[in-house]
C-alpha cells in the first residue's frame, strides 16, 4: 500500500483534535434548533390565541347585532332573542356566558341556543367584560303632563322560555289579561300596546281587530264594556315577525289594580289574517298576567295559567312616574386570551333594532 493510500484515513491524533470541536458545534446547533422551536411554539400560541379571540368576538358581536329583544345581561353574560334562523317562523333565543377564572368552566365561553343546554364554544378566554349603553325615548305627548311614557306591563323574552305562535282566523283568537304595575295609590291610563305579529299569508286581504276590555279578576277573562278598539288591515303587517305598536284612544285614569284584557280577533277577509307570538315556561315571568284564547271567534274565552303570555308591551302613564322608556343601543365587548395575557380584543356593537329594556 502506498503512502498516498494510507493517508486517506484520519490518524488518532487528528480524531482527538477534531472530536471536541465537532461536539461543540453539534451542541451549538442543537441549542439553536431548540431556541427556534421554542420561538415557533410561542408564535403558534400567540397566533392561536389571537385567532380564537377574533373568532369569538366576531360571532358574539354578529349575534348581538341581530338582537330584537333582551332577556338579561351582566358584565359576564348576555341573553337575547334574534329573528328566525331555522325556518319555523319563530325567533331564536341565545345566551353567551363566561365561565370565570376558576371552576369546571374556567376560561371558557359558554353558548346556549334555544332550549339546548349550555355548551363550550371557545376555550382559553382569560377575561370577558360586557357593558351596555341605553337610549331614552322621546318626551311624552303634551296632554299627558302628569308622567312620562311608562311600560305599564310587559312580557317578552325569558330565560328558558319557549316561543309559540297562534294563527288568527274566524275561529281562533288570542289575548292577554293584565294588571298594570303601578304604585298602590297611582291612577293610570293606557295609550298604546305593542305585540309581536306578522301577516298570515301572501294574500294579505284580512282585517285584524285589537280590543281592550274590562276583565273579571276571578276568571281573568274579558267582560263588557269594550274600552278601545282598533282594526288593522293585514297588508300593513310584515311577512316576518316584528313588533307592531298600536296607539289606542287613551283609557284614562283607571284605579290602581284595575284588570284589563287585550284581545286579537278576526274582523274580515279570507282564511287566516295574522300570526301572533306568545312565550311559555320562562324563568321570572310576570305576575298578574296570563294568556287567553278563544276557538269560536271571541264569543267565549278560556284562560291559561301565568306560565303563558303574549309577547307584548303595554304603554301608558301614571301619577308620579318620572322615567322614560329605555332601549338597548350599544354593547361594548372586551375579551382577553388566557394563553397570552397581553392579547386583548375590544369591539363595540350597535343594535339597529334597539330592543326595549322593561
Amino acid at each position: 500500500m502506498s503512502r498516498r493510500e494510507r493517508r486517506n484515513g484520519l490518524s488518532l491524533l487528528e480524531m482527538m483534535i477534531t472530536l471536541p470541536t465537532a461536539t461543540v458545534l453539534i451542541g451549538a446547533m442543537s441549542m439553536c434548533v431548540t431556541i427556534m422551536m421554542r420561538a415557533k411554539s410561542q408564535d403558534d400560541t400567540l397566533f392561536r390565541g389571537s385567532y380564537d379571540l377574533s373568532t369569538a368576538v366576531t360571532q358574539i358581536a354578529s349575534d348581538i347585532e341581530s338582537a330584537v329583544s333582551l332577556v338579561s345581561s351582566s358584565a359576564t353574560h348576555i341573553e337575547f332573542v334574534v329573528p328566525d334562523r331555522d325556518g319555523d317562523r319563530l325567533p331564536e333565543q341565545m345566551r353567551y356566558e363566561w365561565g370565570g377564572s376558576s371552576g369546571p368552566n374556567a376560561n371558557k365561553i359558554l353558548w346556549k341556543y334555544n332550549q339546548n343546554p349550555l355548551s363550550v364554544l371557545f376555550d382559553d378566554v382569560g377575561d370577558f367584560n360586557l357593558q351596555t349603553s341605553n337610549t331614552l325615548a322621546s318626551s311624552p305627548p303634551p296632554n299627558h303632563f302628569r308622567s312620562e311614557v311608562a311600560v305599564l306591563k310587559s312580557s317578552d323574552a325569558f330565560q328558558n322560555g319557549i316561543f309559540r305562535e297562534q294563527v288568527i282566523n274566524s275561529s281562533n283568537s288570542i289575548g292577554q289579561y293584565i294588571i298594570p304595575n303601578t304604585p298602590p295609590s297611582a291612577r293610570w291610563d293606557l295609550g298604546a300596546i305593542s305585540v309581536m305579529v306578522c301577516a298570515a299569508d301572501s294574500n294579505k286581504d284580512g282585517v285584524l281587530c285589537i280590543r281592550v276590555t274590562r276583565a273579571n279578576t276571578a276568571s281573568r277573562l274579558p267582560i263588557a264594556p269594550i274600552l278601545a278598539e282598533v282594526k288593522l288591515a293585514e297588508w300593513r303587517l310584515g311577512e316576518s315577525y316584528q313588533w307592531l305598536e298600536i296607539p289606542i284612544a287613551p283609557i284614562s285614569w283607571q284605579s290602581p289594580g284595575t284588570p284589563l284584557c287585550i284581545t286579537l280577533t278576526y274582523a274580515g277577509g279570507t282564511g287566516d289574517v295574522a300570526r301572533v307570538q306568545f312565550v311559555e315556561n320562562g324563568v321570572g315571568m310576570p305576575s298578574n298576567t296570563n294568556l287567553i284564547r278563544s276557538i269560536n271567534g271571541g264569543t267565549s274565552w278560556t284562560a291559561s295559567d301565568n306560565s303563558r303570555d303574549l309577547r307584548f308591551y303595554a304603554y301608558g302613564f301614571y301619577n308620579g312616574y318620572n322615567s322614560r322608556r329605555k332601549f338597548l343601543s350599544n354593547v361594548n365587548l372586551n375579551l382577553t386570551s388566557s394563553r397570552a395575557g397581553l392579547q386583548k380584543i375590544e369591539t363595540s356593537v350597535r343594535l339597529p333594532s334597539g330592543p326595549e329594556i322593561p
